[in-house]
């Protein structure tokens, strides 16, 4: 008996999520500008060549009413750094990714974005915008040390931002192809410059 409940649940629980996929393909997404990574700029600090960005155009109406339901979003952000001979990237020098995570906690009714890029920090918005902004604006990365670069030498930096396939928590397996719908990746934003020769920088 106890064997014909469990699956008579099974079963309930997959005609709803049947259900659900065929309501939520019956509307269709609304359309929305491709992201992009924009903004770059390379600054000098004492000790460091520090990296800022902004990614555009990240989050569809879809997203944004999952994450008001609790569910959590990662972007994974890539960084290159590469010397540049005759034109072109040649030969890369540094590597570097870290994530920035969203999550809406009902019980306090704010957003919570932890970032990696200089060690986890954690910060907690009201507001969905600020949020956000939080998790497509980079600020300070700390690219390379200055010592590795050489002056005169030109330098490029290669960056992109994509939705992380991350595991959703136990609560919301049954949300996945959801989830995979928003599927979020940018192309490569491309900057060169040469050390030393402010003004010197282009992107491409």
């Amino acid at each position: 008996m106890l064997l014909c409940e469990k699956n008579t649940i099974k079963g309930i629980v997959r005609s709803l999520i049947l259900i659900l996929l065929v309501l939520f393909s019956s509307f269709p997404l609304q359309a929305k500008e491709t992201g992009q990574v924009g903004d770059v700029a390379l600054v000098n600090s004492e000790k460091d060549l520090l990296l800022y960005f902004t990614v555009h155009n990240a989050f569809t109406p879809e997203m944004e009413n999952g994450i008001k339901n609790g569910i959590p979003v990662t972007f994974t952000f890539l960084v290159k750094l590469f010397q540049v001979n005759n034109g072109s990237l040649d030969g890369e020098m540094l590597s570097s990714s870290f994530d920035h995570t969203l999550q809406y906690d009902s019980l306090k009714q704010e957003y919570r974005v932890d970032m990696e890029e200089n060690g986890v920090t954690s910060v907690a918005v009201a507001d969905l915008g600020e949020a956000k902004a939080l998790m497509s604006e980079i600020h300070d990365f700390k690219l390379a040390d200055l010592a590795l670069l050489t002056e005169g030498r030109k330098y490029g930096v290669k960056v992109k931002a994509k939705l992380a396939k991350k595991k959703l928590p136990l609560n919301f397996q049954y949300i996945i192809p959801f989830w995979q719908l928003w599927k979020f990746e940018t192309d490569w934003n491309t900057v060169t410059f040469t050390y030393g020769s402010p003004g010197q920088s282009k992107t491409r």
